[in-house]
């Protein structure tokens, strides 16, 4: 197989950004050959039953580990049940957990690498270290398919396929799966595959991008992907032979690719390379695609990095491209912007094996929304004043670059590997759903997710934490005390029903029925959130409960302040039903009931007003 990366002229930009330079180089319409058509049912891979340990994929490279060993050799086992510490603001917002199923009943390699795509018409891409499942929504299997049967016979030099990454594309109702092969400069490429259909098990086109395009001996690592309305986004970082993580680091690259012709299934495709990223002139790395929330974005994409190594930082690097790859005019931008909490990288965490503990890497960002002018994205970290681990939410604005940041932690479960997707709609446009990873000194590893909303320029408000899978045994799969409890998390909006999302994520099982020694599992779960919480003014909130109403509705809400207040009810053409409250309420929660019985069935309005009529807000009630 001869490379097809077809060197063209460089071209070197330095600009500034609020003072501090940044650089970066783009070569143009490089040429990508098609390596292989292939119908997915004609591999006919039989689903195999595979209890070994199996191969191990190369760790994230990662500056963390001295950082990591210290806070571990500080950490003490508690061996008592604690309390979840996590307050939400209420039990109501408790997503629904739909589904829950086993994604692959083998992980032939190590460590989960979970990754899922859904179509709108229920066809599920679970994809896990070296190999895809494709199942029904309601959990049926279907077909299995390992990563180097995809290539086998296509490509040279096959030592390993890995760190699989897929996705799903509601406009052209098609599936991407991106997958590496190779951890050497002699052999190192990024495999890109296209679905010719929405039929995950149909045919698809597969293109070998080069994962040693520079001179020297080095190979791509960790592929983060994104896609935008016309664009395929590869991010990967370039790392030498033969080196330390610490020493062998160059930079992180970023690929475009046009994704029009890959679907097409084009015999030769082209693709730009963004490289050569740098602050301070300082490479800059783990650069991960911001995803377009409810719909893509076009032409620009946006794309995040911190400083994944620290104990303790909160630089946040805001990049962009600024078009797309046919248009030509695309340029990169960098800002450097800050949090208002720092994030740092997390110590290992617990399961009851007290002989094993669990990597968490380090703080890399994982994964990342854009909707309504802001972006959502989330990482693993220490949480400072408890010093577990945990997950960082930052919540960030694109007109002012302001940063607020949550912490998702709890004193009972060490959580990590976070992944967001959008759950919201026109009138809570900042709904979303994260999913991560959960363990503790008590609770075997499994997979957890959790609701966030709010308004603007408010606090977030979060739900308890539900459970989409609970573990079943320790993790023992290697042959010392730190196991790979996977590099990462998968999740997707169900882009044709409002407030479901769909994730896969990792827990433990044993090796096989009885055995005493636990592997990773794959889990995939949906959830399904009421996302018509309406966050009030001034730092008070109200909901309506239940909703749809049957007899009766409650009305709770809360105030930072004692204040009068009026509520009122309305019908949807903006006549006045009925004044249900006119008080002065308390600091903290209030809460008041009113019959429904007497309303006709339909759709209604509680408006919310001051003494002087001021508004401050409606929220809807259904009554049954």
């Amino acid at each position: 197989m001869v490379r097809l990366y077809v060197s063209v002229v460089a071209i070197l930009v330095c600009l500034s950004s609020f003072g501090q330079q940044f650089s970066y180089k783009h070569e143009r319409d490089i040429k990508l050959g098609k390596i292989r058509s292939v119908n997915f049912s004609e591999l006919g891979e039989e689903k195999p039953i595979v209890y070994g340990v199996g191969e191990v994929a190369p760790e994230p490279w990662s500056l963390a580990n001295d950082v990591k060993r210290s806070l571990d050799a500080n950490r003490t086992r508690r061996f008592v049940q604690r309390l979840d510490k996590y307050q939400q603001s209420s039990e109501d917002l408790r997503p629904e957990v739909g589904a829950s199923f086993v994604g692959l009943t083998t992980v032939p390699g190590i460590p989960n690498d979970n990754n899922m795509a859904i179509s709108n018409d229920g066809k599920i891409i679970s994809a896990v270290n070296s190999s895809v499942s494709v199942l029904d929504k309601d959990g049926t299997y279907l077909q299995y398919y390992s990563l180097a049967a995809i290539v086998d016979g296509q490509l040279p030099n096959l030592n390993r396929t890995y760190d699989p990454k897929t996705a799903y594309d509601p406009v052209a109702d098609k599936f991407i799966l991106v997958f590496l092969q190779g951890s050497t400069s002699l052999d190192t490429r990024i495999i890109v595959g296209f679905s010719e259909t929405n039929d995950p098990m149909g045919d698809w086109n597969f293109y070998a991008v080069d994962g040693n395009p520079f001179v020297g001996a080095t190979w791509s690592d960790y592929p983060i992907i994104g896609l935008s309305e016309d664009d395929l986004f590869i991010t990967v970082n370039i790392l030498r032979d033969g080196e330390s993580w610490q020493e062998g680091f160059t930079q992180s690259v970023i690929w475009q690719i046009d994704k029009a012709s890959g679907f097409a299934g084009m015999d030769t495709i082209y693709e730009d390379l963004w490289y050569d990223l740098k602050y301070d002139n300082k490479p800059l790395w783990s650069i991960c695609a911001v995803q377009g929330g409810s719909e893509f974005t076009s032409p620009n994409m946006h794309f995040l990095s911190v400083r994944p190594g620290d104990a303790s930082n909160d630089s946040v690097f805001l990049h962009e491209i600024t078009d797309t790859r046919l248009s030509g005019n695309a340029t990169y931008n960098l800002r450097l912007l800050q949090t208002d909490k720092k994030y740092g990288v997390p110590p290992s965490a617990f399961q009851p094996d007290p002989a094993n503990l669990l990597q968490t890497n380090d703080t890399r960002v994982l994964s990342a929304i854009s909707e309504d002018g802001y972006i959502q994205y989330v990482q693993s970290t220490i949480v400072p004043e408890s010093g577990v681990p945990g997950i960082y939410h930052g919540f960030l604005n694109l007109s002012d670059g302001a940063i607020s940041a949550s912490y998702i932690t709890s004193d009972t479960f060490e959580y990590a590997y976070p992944s967001i997707a959008y759950a919201g709609n026109a009138s809570n446009p900042h709904a979303s759903v994260i999913t991560f990873s959960h363990s503790s000194e008590l609770h075997n590893p499994g997979t957890s997710a959790i609701f966030h909303n709010r308004v603007a320029g408010k606090e977030p408000i979060f739900s308890p934490v539900v459970t989409i899978k609970e573990g079943e045994l320790s993790i023992d799969r290697l042959g010392d005390s730190l196991e790979r409890w996977g590099d990462y998390t998968g999740i997707q909006t169900k882009y044709n029903e409002e407030g479901v999302v769909w994730m896969s994520g990792s827990y433990g099982r044993p090796f096989a029925p009885g055995s005493p020694r636990g592997r990773n599992s794959v889990q995939v779960g949906m959830v399904k959130v009421d996302n018509e919480l309406t966050l009030l003014a001034e730092e008070t909130s109200v909901m309506v409960l239940p909703n749809p109403a049957d007899t009766k509705a409650t009305i709770r809400f809360t105030s930072e302040e004692k204040q009068e207040l009026v509520f009122n009810l309305y019908a949807t053409d903006g006549k006045l039903v009925a004044k249900l409250l006119e008080a002065q309420v308390d600091a903290g929660v209030n809460e008041f009931a009113f019959p429904t019985t007497n309303l006709m069935k339909g759709m209604y309005y509680v408006q919310v007003v001051t003494k002087n009529n001021d508004k401050v807000a409606d929220v809807k009630v259904v009554v049954l």
